[in-house]
């Protein structure tokens, strides 16, 4: 079909070109008029010899100059005939030849004709050093102005819009898809978690609704469990959702992969360092037998160490993602924020690190 497209607009620059070519040049023109002009002249001579009012010489001599000058007419407008359609032939296979020549050679130099054909998802999960991103998204964006009645292409760009930032423009998709296609418990659950992301990490009881409504159709789903669980948890209902996590690492898979998130989170939740970050065995235990006051000191104690040890060595993606977890849980909200900070500065070159960092700021609510 772009190949036709094409076709037919070199044929529209041929013409444009070829029809000025068509019509009759001013040379020709003028000699025609001048072929008309003797000839009507010769006419009239004929007419005054007959009538009486030239004598017979006169008219000779007069039909003899007109007619000298009507041959040399003719031949003026042969030749301007002639040399017209020469230029013409040579301006048509010119254009015919050329433009599509160098068409084809600007094509090959600046094109991709290697270039295969991909899918609308494959150009979205493409890379953005490999494909033009911004001009493929604003041309997904026209057809679904131009076709808002279709789901699939709204269930394709929403992740797009998530994976760069754009929550609320990734929400709307989802929930456009939502509705043209029919309730899933997938696409429940990722309207719910847009919701959340475009809140700064927050389950909003709009977001609240969809894992609901989720839940309604997979009483089993992981993500709308684990967001309950952080929706409790962001409440102070910390028994609901120590309650939720629990039963949702019992039914889990064991090589699922949000059990290390769920049950870093269980480990904060019940006072305890995250699994990653525990000490030894026996430290630990120590912690755990302490009385409340105390134990919470403890911690405490662990974490100013975990953040002077960042000072030291600020690369340490892990210990970032640790401290910032800590403050959070430890309802220090402050101090979250300056580990945020912190850590945004030390992994400035870490663009994947920086990309965790800023996913858990989101999840936290810790802001900016």
């Amino acid at each position: 079909m772009i190949w036709l497209i094409f076709a037919l607009l070199t044929g529209a620059a041929v013409m444009s070109v070829l029809w000025p070519l068509a019509r009759k040049s001013g040379v020709a023109d003028a000699a025609a008029t001048d072929i008309a002009f003797f000839e009507e002249q010769i006419a009239e001579i004929a007419c005054e010899s007959a009538e009486g009012r030239l004598s017979a010489a006169d008219a000779e001599t007069a039909r003899t100059e007109a007619a000298r000058r009507l041959l040399r007419a003719r031949g003026a407008n042969a030749g301007a005939a002639a040399s017209s359609r020469r230029n013409a032939i040579v301006a048509a296979a010119s254009a015919i030849i050329l433009i599509p020549a160098l068409a084809l050679l600007l094509y090959g130099r600046l094109g991709r004709p290697d270039l295969p054909d991909a899918s609308l998802e494959a150009r979205l999960e493409a890379k953005p050093g490999h494909t033009d991103i911004a001009t493929a998204v604003a041309r997904i964006e026209a057809h679904l102005a131009e076709h808002p009645e279709d789901g699939r292409g709204y269930e394709v760009i929403a992740p797009f819009y998530l994976r760069n930032g754009r929550a609320a423009d990734a929400a709307d998709a989802y929930e456009k898809a939502l509705r043209l296609l029919g309730p899933t418990p997938h696409r429940h659950n990722a309207l719910g978690e847009a919701r959340v992301l475009a809140s700064e990490g927050r389950v909003t009881p709009q977001a609240m609704r969809e894992f609901e409504a989720a839940l309604a159709l997979d009483p089993q789903s992981a993500m709308a469990r684990f967001y309950l669980g952080l929706e409790a948890a962001q409440t102070g209902a910390r028994e609901k959702a120590e309650d939720i996590w629990t039963k949702l690492v019992s039914d889990g898979p064991a090589d699922a992969p949000w059990r290390p998130r769920v049950e870093a989170l269980l480990a904060q939740l019940r006072g305890a360092p995250a699994p990653e970050s525990a000490p030894a065995s026996e430290e630990g235990a120590k912690i755990a037998a302490m009385p409340e006051g105390q134990r919470m000191d403890a911690i405490r104690t662990m974490v100013e160490r975990l953040r002077g040890k960042l000072e030291q060595d600020g690369a340490d993606v892990e210990g970032w993602l640790r401290l910032i977890r800590a403050y959070s849980v430890l309802a220090e909200t402050e101090k979250a924020k300056t580990a945020l900070d912190g850590a945004r500065k030390a992994l400035a070159q870490d663009k994947d690190g920086l990309a965790r960092v800023d996913a858990l700021a989101r999840e936290l609510g810790v802001g900016g």
